[in-house]
């Protein structure tokens, strides 16, 4: 496997298929079993990419990423990128605000000897987006808000 390649394909997985959206690259990147494990969905395989980029661009229709940083080894390309869009859609619960947000997250895709994506891990902090779009405080004064929890 061609490390340039697999760096090649995780350009293509942010700033194409997601930012664009570009949903046929879903079929090209994504291996038909792929399902990590912290996404608890039925769905497997493109399904489920072109699922999850369907309905993030329902809450941000015009997201964006771009990565910053980006190393191969091996099976995998760790990187970190940036991203931003304006919510528009409903939130977990949260009414659209039609505020802008950026945000920044770090992913590791796992590649097979086919150059398929067989396994995604991604962190980016949720807390951090939702106080960004003025929807909870900031977290060094969430203790205001919980000076009873727990006590009962």
């Amino acid at each position: 496997m061609k490390e340039n390649v697999i760096i090649d394909l995780s350009y293509r997985w942010f700033e194409k298929m997601w930012s664009k959206p570009d949903f046929k690259l879903a079929d090209k990147l994504v291996d038909s079993e792929y399902h990590p494990d912290w996404i608890h969905m039925d769905k497997k395989g493109p399904e489920l990419i072109k699922h999850e980029i369907k309905y993030f661009r329902s809450i941000f229709p015009d997201l964006e990423y771009k990565i910053v940083n980006i190393i191969d080894q091996a099976d995998k390309v760790w990187l970190r990128y940036k991203a931003k869009g304006t919510q528009k859609g409903n939130f977990w619960g949260f009414e659209p605000t039609n505020k802008h947000v950026e945000f920044e997250g770090a992913a590791i895709l796992y590649y097979n000897e086919k150059n398929k994506v067989v396994n995604l891990w991604e962190s980016y902090c949720f807390y951090d987006i939702l106080e960004e779009l003025k929807l909870v405080p900031p977290f060094w004064e969430l203790h205001k808000y919980f000076k009873e929890y727990g006590k009962k």
